[in-house]
C-alpha cells in the first residue's frame, strides 16, 4: 500500500495537484499581505514573520537530513546562493516591498508573467528541456489571459507605482531563477525549503533586530498569528515544498505555469475578503489562462491519446 501511494505521488497528476495548491497559497499571500500593510505591519515585519516562523519549523531538518551546520548537504555554495536568492530574502523583499508602492493586482499580473517567461526560456536555453510548439503557444495564451485578468488593476496610477511594478518584475525574475536552479541541481523537496528559509533568517534577523523599527509589538495578536501562519507556514514552507516537488516530477518548464494562476486566485479571494467582484474581462481572462494551462501541461494531448 505504501509503495502504491509512493508511486502515485510521483505521477504527473500528483504534480498538478501539488502545483495547484501552491498556486492557491501564493494567491492568498499578496491579498493578506496588502491588508496587513494597510493596517499596522510593514513589508519588513512580514518578512520577519515569514522567515522567523519558517526557520523555527525547518531548522531541525538541518540535522535530521544531515545537511551539516550550514545546511548545504551535497549542494555547492553556488546552488545555495541561487536558491536563497531566488525564493528567499531578495524575492520576498521585492514582492512585499512592492506592495507598499503598487496594488496587489499589479503583483498578481507582473510577477507570474515574468516568472513564466524566465522559467520557460531558461528551461529551453539552459536546461535544454524540449519545448514543443504547443507549449510556446500555450505560454502566449497564458500571458494574454494574465494580462486580461489584471488589466483593470494595471490601470491604477500613482506617483510611485512604477517603483512597485519594477520590484514585482524583479521578483518574477528571481522566482524563475529558483525554478531553474531547483531543477538543475535536483534539489530535494525539504532541503530546498530548509536552505531558503533558514539562510534567509540568518541573514535578515541581525539587521532587522538591531537596525530597523518593528511594527510587530503594536500589532494585534490575531494579526500576528494570521500573518505568521500565512507567511511562515503556508507560503514559505508548504507552498515551496509542493512547488519544488512538482518541479522534480514534471520539470521547470511545465511547473512555471502554476504561478500564472495567482491572478485568478487573487480575483476570486477578493470577493469574500475585499468585497470586490470580478468584471467580465477578468472572467474571460481566467478562462483563457485555464485553457493555456491545459495546453501547457499536455493534458489535452494526454486526453486525446487516451480516447484513441
Amino acid at each position: 500500500m505504501s509503495n502504491s501511494l509512493s508511486q502515485k505521488l510521483h505521477t504527473v497528476p500528483a504534480a498538478i495537484v501539488f502545483g495547484l495548491i501552491a498556486a492557491f497559497i501564493w494567491g492568498v499571500w499578496p491579498v493578506v499581505s496588502a491588508l496587513s500593510i494597510d493596517q499596522s505591519l510593514s513589508a519588513l515585519d512580514l518578512t520577519a514573520l515569514r522567515f522567523g516562523v519558517a526557520a523555527i519549523i525547518l531548522l531541525p531538518l538541518f540535522w535530521k537530513l544531515k545537511l551539516g551546520i550550514f545546511g548545504r548537504g551535497q549542494l555547492s555554495w553556488k546552488a545555495v546562493i541561487l536558491l536563497v536568492t531566488g525564493a528567499g530574502l531578495p524575492y520576498v523583499l521585492a514582492g512585499t516591498g512592492g506592495l507598499e508602492f503598487a496594488p496587489a493586482g499589479h503583483f498578481g499580473v507582473i510577477t507570474p508573467s515574468t516568472q513564466l517567461m524566465t522559467s520557460t526560456l531558461g528551461s529551453w536555453l539552459i536546461l535544454k528541456e524540449t519545448q514543443s510548439r504547443t507549449r510556446w503557444i500555450a505560454v502566449g495564451i497564458i500571458l494574454c489571459g494574465v494580462v486580461m485578468t489584471g488589466w483593470e488593476g494595471l490601470q491604477g496610477r500613482g506617483e510611485n507605482v512604477w517603483i512597485g511594478d519594477l520590484m514585482f518584475f524583479s521578483a518574477g525574475v528571481l522566482w524563475g531563477t529558483f525554478t531553474l536552479s531547483a531543477r538543475h541541481y535536483s534539489v530535494e523537496t525539504f532541503h530546498a525549503a530548509a536552505v531558503v528559509s533558514v539562510w534567509s533568517a540568518l541573514i535578515f534577523f541581525p539587521i532587522y533586530l538591531f537596525f530597523l523599527d518593528s511594527g510587530i509589538p503594536t500589532a494585534s495578536i490575531s494579526e500576528i498569528i494570521i500573518q505568521g501562519v500565512v507567511q511562515g507556514l503556508l507560503t514559505a514552507v508548504v507552498a515551496l515544498i509542493l512547488f519544488t516537488r512538482a518541479i522534480a516530477i514534471i520539470g521547470a518548464g511545465r511547473s512555471a505555469v502554476f504561478p500564472t494562476l495567482v491572478p485568478g486566485t487573487v480575483v476570486i479571494l477578493a470577493i469574500p475578503i475585499l468585497n470586490e467582484y470580478p468584471t467580465l474581462i477578468e472572467i474571460i481572462g481566467l478562462i483563457i489562462v485555464s485553457i493555456g494551462m491545459v495546453l501547457a501541461m499536455g493534458l489535452l494531448d494526454r486526453f486525446i491519446g487516451q480516447r484513441r
